[in-house]
């Protein structure tokens, strides 16, 4: 007969899956320094180094963490990356705006961003590098930020009907000030307005000297969940050029929205009962 799993061994398989969620969330935080040691990890998330050591092995092996050669240090792997692409593409929304990517990067030769709401945050899904190197609020691809950061997630944000939108804000709000002090009150502010324009614009508020602006896809009126943003040094966004990129954007966001079924994404939105 098949062995029962007992209580006691289901408990510690889930122990030991949110240990190796929480290494990976650790060595994609140590990115920018670099990435991660086995001691790092250790210390950090207070694990037995031969844990820490096991959990490392058993996800480089499903290349969800990769480790450099040179400095023995641990960062995120291609596996990783594979899945979050995979993920992002399930409603097939990135597949379908990436022609509209490639043609505002080429008319316009600045940054676009395809950005997909995730839970209260917005994650960078594709993005069309420019003529120019930018800095941004989300880095690649898979990088992310709570929704009301940035005129993507505004964008997204603004777009879903405002008691949610709400609800977003204050789940948010404890992380607005790492933001350059963005408060709630200041993100419920900034909605009206953008519902209203149809548009939110962030001219160098965010990343000194980056401005940007984005248009939410919402096909029949019903929000995706999806915004096209295009990001420029700001002095590349005056106000005569950004009246002549937002027609160009929202022609593309509405081409969009006129291959995308409503239906589909209220059905995917529909919360499991």
């Amino acid at each position: 007969m098949p062995k029962t799993v007992n209580e006691t061994e289901l408990a510690s398989g889930a122990q030991l899956l949110d240990r190796a969620v929480a290494v990976l969330n650790f060595v994609g935080q140590a990115a920018r320094s670099g990435g991660a040691s086995i001691a790092d990890i250790s210390e950090g998330l207070n694990l037995k180094q031969p844990t820490a050591h096991r959990i490392a092995v058993a996800l480089e092996r499903h290349r969800l963490i990769d480790r450099d050669s040179l400095t023995k240090r641990y960062r995120l792997g291609l596996g990783l990356f594979v899945l979050g692409v995979r993920a992002a593409d399930e409603s097939g929304l990135r597949t379908l705006a990436q022609p509209a990517l490639t043609r505002i990067g080429a008319a316009t030769g600045d940054t676009v961003f395809l950005m997909a709401r995730s839970g209260v945050s917005a994650i960078c899904v594709d993005r069309h590098q420019g003529s120019y190197m930018i800095d941004s609020l989300t880095g690649g691809i898979g990088g992310q930020i709570p929704l009301g950061v940035g005129s993507a997630s505004l964008a997204i944000l603004a777009s879903l009907p405002p008691p949610e939108a709400d609800a977003i804000i204050e789940a948010n709000s404890p992380l607005y000030p790492q933001h350059h002090g963005l408060t709630a009150g200041r993100v419920r502010s900034l909605l009206p307005a953008i519902r209203q324009e149809g548009y939110a614009l962030d001219r160098g508020d965010l990343v000194a000297g980056i401005s940007a602006f984005a248009v939410a896809i919402s096909p029949g009126q019903r929000p995706s969940g999806v915004a096209i943003a295009v990001n420029m040094t700001s002095a590349r966004l005056s106000q005569d050029r950004f009246e002549q990129l937002l027609p160009l954007v929202r022609r593309e966001v509405q081409q969009l929205e006129e291959q995308i079924n409503p239906l589909e994404i209220m059905f995917r939105q529909r919360p499991a009962r």
